[in-house]
């Protein structure tokens, strides 16, 4: 799938902000997290730990990614690190869909938190600007709002905007303040 340019802008973001990210702390990874998802028993888990990528999260397949798509869920913090990178590919390239981010008071919060607090603030930043991008269509030059937020977002929600934005409002001006970064001009 070609990519557009803000795409490009992004997958080479991600290329140097994951750059040798490896996940060798958690038995769960990705086959790990299907497994997880489909009720497969622990003996069988742990055979499928023996299998699992851990040291190059582009060494994962395109096939091996789409079967195993509801694994992110399921893992813990460094092997989130790790696949995130690979999910975020996937999803630009049209070979897996990923939906991160909560709306706000979503009850998964604390579990998005955990899995999240490994990642640095370039890493947070691309994971940002993936949720930002979805909201932009280069095509017709528009931006919209966005509803999901992630927990630095919440915070900084919480800290500076909760007495002067809506949600609604303050998802439009993540989105905007992306869009001037990267020098979107949109009507």
């Amino acid at each position: 799938m070609e990519l557009t340019p803000l795409q490009q802008r992004l997958e080479h973001e991600i290329e140097e902000a994951f750059a040798g990210v490896n996940c060798h702390g958690e038995a769960r990874v990705l086959l790990g997290g299907e497994a997880e998802d489909d009720y497969v028993s622990r003996d069988i888990q742990a055979a499928l730990a023996t299998h699992e990528e851990r040291d190059d999260w582009h060494a994962i397949p395109d096939d091996l990614l789409f079967a195993c798509s509801y694994s992110l869920i399921y893992v813990g913090p460094q092997a989130y690190r790790f696949l995130l990178p690979r999910f975020m590919l996937g999803a630009l390239h049209g070979v897996v869909e990923m939906y991160p981010g909560c709306k706000p008071n979503d009850a998964f919060i604390p579990h998005m938190r955990e899995q999240m607090q490994l990642l640095s603030t370039a890493q947070q930043q691309c994971l940002s600007d993936f949720l930002n991008l979805d909201r932009v269509d280069e095509e017709e030059q528009t931006c919209f709002a966005r509803n999901v937020f992630l927990p630095w977002e919440l915070d900084e929600y919480a800290t500076h905007y909760a007495d002067t934005l809506s949600y609604r409002e303050y998802g439009a001006r993540l989105v905007k303040s992306y869009c001037e970064r990267v020098g979107f001009v949109h009507s």
